[in-house]
């Protein structure tokens, strides 16, 4: 029963554990995720910025 109860509460601390890596791990890439979206943002309107400087210039 004591060898049960030590089992159970191992695998109990393991899954804790896991969740709080899978959590931190998805907060992660929710950032990376986000700096990439900005990072495509800054593009676009330096596109945008460089056709109506070319355009300007016709």
């Amino acid at each position: 029963m004591d060898l049960f109860l030590f089992i159970s509460v191992i695998v109990g601390m393991t899954f804790i554990f896991l969740y709080f890596v899978m959590n931190f791990d998805l907060k992660k890439k929710k950032l990376e995720v986000e700096e990439k979206k900005l990072e495509l943002e800054k593009k676009k309107l330096e596109l945008e910025e460089a056709e109506e400087v070319g355009e300007g210039k016709l």
